[in-house]
Parts: structure tokens; sequence; C-alpha cells
């Protein structure tokens, strides 16, 4: 965004250089904010960066016609600064029909979910009506499949406020503000995973993209980067080595592998526990070691790492937007530390613990029913 403001500001000299008048500048560089609302404000500051009474009268004509609180601030703060910079002008009255229209809708707000362990969370944007109310959609979006599900519903402010507040959120998955525009660009990145795979929209989806074409995301992707830069959890070897406590808290106490592709990896360990063959304890850890080994190379490729990356770096902001910073750092530490494959010797001590837990959970009743067997042994019969 910076460069194409830059770009339209060199624009605007060249065209004053060239004696253009004001009005047909104002009527260009509309155009631009027209397509890219967020534009606004960072180039209305940088024309007080341009001390001429040509910019100064651009200024005038656009407070003419904005509609907006925080435009018509902003473009104040750059007249009162030309004036400072010893800008002197004529000031004049138009009666020019507004360049500036304001917009149907209310910029978006958005929301998110706690993403779960198949890759699916929801996503929310709202965006309230000129005469009252909000428009609010609806979706659940995963990671492999794209879009799930998506709605459109027409509420009133405070019947979504008590929706959020009462139906939206839940201990287990809790949700949290999100820029419209980010939640609109997850969108996105649904509804493409959704034509790779040859899925059809959902029913109003297209007509909600066309309605928030003028809305664009120009901020990092993961968001989260926005608030804790990359460099600052990369390589930290304790909270990396934190990473794996992750587990004890929502949503990653409810986070496991898929069963099915964990259960070759189970069968393994029963044989490896059932055989005959006498072994030594170090055997036999030695043995169940290289069954965990195997299964962690194989059941996280560089495909698979990327993928619970994002979801890692996802959930981050849901913790860091309520509260949880410090473990929004070790989940941070734990997403970076899959850009590149496992040390042998520690390996992603996240990763480790949801794939241990996930082979044991469909042990567990293999371990009850063997004790149960051991302890019927010690029973001695008369």
């Amino acid at each position: 965004m910076k460069e194409k403001v830059v770009e339209i500001l060199q624009e605007v000299e060249t065209a004053q250089a060239q004696k253009v008048k004001p009005k047909e500048i104002l009527q260009r560089i509309s155009s631009y904010i027209k397509k890219e609302p967020a534009l606004t404000i960072p180039l209305i500051e940088g024309l007080a960066k341009i001390p001429t009474s040509q910019t100064a009268q651009l200024l005038e004509k656009m407070i003419a016609t904005a509609q907006e609180k925080g435009t018509i601030k902003s473009i104040k703060r750059s007249l009162y600064r030309l004036r400072q910079k010893g800008v002197r002008w004529e000031e004049e009255i138009t009666q020019d029909k507004p360049v500036l229209r304001p917009p149907q809708l209310g910029e978006p707000q958005g929301y998110v979910g706690a993403m779960d362990s198949t890759g699916s969370m929801m996503v929310v944007v709202t965006r309230s009506r000129p005469l009252g109310g909000v428009q609010a959609y609806f979706s659940i979006v995963n990671d492999l499949e794209g879009i799930q599900s998506f709605e459109l519903n027409n509420l009133t402010k405070k019947g979504f406020k008590e929706f959020v507040d009462g139906a939206l959120s839940s201990v287990e998955f809790p949700v949290a503000e999100a820029p419209g525009g980010y939640c609109l660009h997850l969108l996105k990145e649904a509804s493409e995973i959704s034509q790779r795979l040859a899925k059809p929209l959902p029913m109003g989806f297209q007509d909600a993209q066309r309605d928030m074409q003028d809305v664009k995301w120009e901020g990092p992707i993961p968001i989260i980067y926005q608030f804790i830069k990359e460099e600052t959890v990369k390589d930290q070897v304790r909270l990396l080595k934190e990473s794996g406590d992750l587990h004890k808290i929502n949503p990653f106490s409810s986070w496991f592998l898929n069963p099915d592709e964990v259960q070759k990896y189970t069968e393994a360990i029963r044989k490896a526990e059932d055989s005959h063959i006498v072994l030594t304890p170090q055997q036999k850890d030695a043995r169940l070691s290289s069954i965990y080994m195997e299964a962690l190379q194989e059941l996280f490729s560089e495909k698979k790492r990327s993928l619970w990356k994002r979801r890692l770096e996802e959930v981050a902001y849901i913790l860091w937007k309520t509260g949880k910073g410090q473990e929004a750092r070790r989940a941070l530490s734990a997403a970076t530390d899959l850009k590149t494959p496992f040390n042998p010797i520690e390996p992603n001590p996240f990763i480790w613990n949801l794939m241990l837990k996930s082979i044991y959970v469909q042990m567990e009743p293999y371990y009850e029913e063997r004790e149960k067997d051991q302890g019927a042994s010690l029973i001695v019969t008369p």
C-alpha cells in the first residue's frame, strides 16, 4: 500500500507542475480511492508533504465532499500542517457534486474462531447497513476442503452482539475480532481450495464477493505477524521446548491426528508389545522408538508440516487476542520450526506430543485390557 500511495503522490506533483486544476486532480485520485478505500487516510496524510497552494485547494475540495469523520479529521490535520509550512491559498466555496461518495455499506468487521485439528474454523464478516442493522456472513472454512458452509443473515446490531457473546464463542473454541479485510482473505483462500477440488461454491457466496470487492487486505498473512514478528520467536529454544505444553490448553487439548492415519503405527506397537521374542527393556524401547520416528517422518511430510504450521499461526492469533500472549509466542515458535525437517534427536515438541497423544488415545483400550489380563493371571485358584 505504501508504494501505491507514493505513486499517486508523484502523479499529483506531476499534475500540479503541468497546471492541472485541483478539481481534475481530485477526479483522478478519487478513482484510486474508490477501488482501494484503505488508501484514503495515508494519501491525505501524504498530501501534507506537498506544500503548494494547489494541494491546499485539493484538500478543501476533498473535505467538501467527504462523509466519514475520520477522513474529515485527517484532511483538517493536513491543511493545518500546510499552514504551518507557510502555504497560503484562496479559500473557495464550491457547489460541485460529491466526488467521494460514501459507500452503501459500512466498513466490514470480522470474527475468526479457533481452528480444530481437522483444519476447520469459523469466519464471520459483518457490514453495517445504511438504514441500520448489519449484514452478517457466517461461514465455516477448512484448509483441506475449502468452504464447508456459508450463509447471510440480516440482524440488528444488538441482536448480532448478543449472538456473538452468547452462541458464537465457547471455552473450547474461542472467537476473536479480526479485520474484515483479513476475514475476506480467508474466505478467498477457502474458495480457491473449493475450486481446485471442483466443488461448487455455496449459494450466495459470489454475490457476497461482489458486495465486498472494494475491501482489500494489505497486512501480513497470517495476521498474527502483525503483532508478533517472526524473528522474535524463531530459533528460541525455550519457547520451542515449552510449545509441547500447549496441549494442556484450548483449543490444542482437543487436537488429535486423524485416527486412520495413526492406525498403521498403533498396530505396529501392538505387535511389538505382543511379540514372543524375548527382548531386554532397552531393546524394546529401541523398537518402540523406531516406530515413533517412522510415524513422525511419514505423517509429517513437508506438505503436512506446512499445513500444521498455518494452523498453529491462525490459532496463535486467537491466543494473542484473548490475552494469552506467551502461549501465542510458543505456538509461533513451533510454527516457524516446521519450516525445516525435524531434528531427529529433539523433534518439534508440539508435533511430537500431538503424535504421541494421538497414538496413545488409540492404544489406551489395549493397555487397559492387558492390565486386566495380567491382574487375572496373578489370582491363585485353590
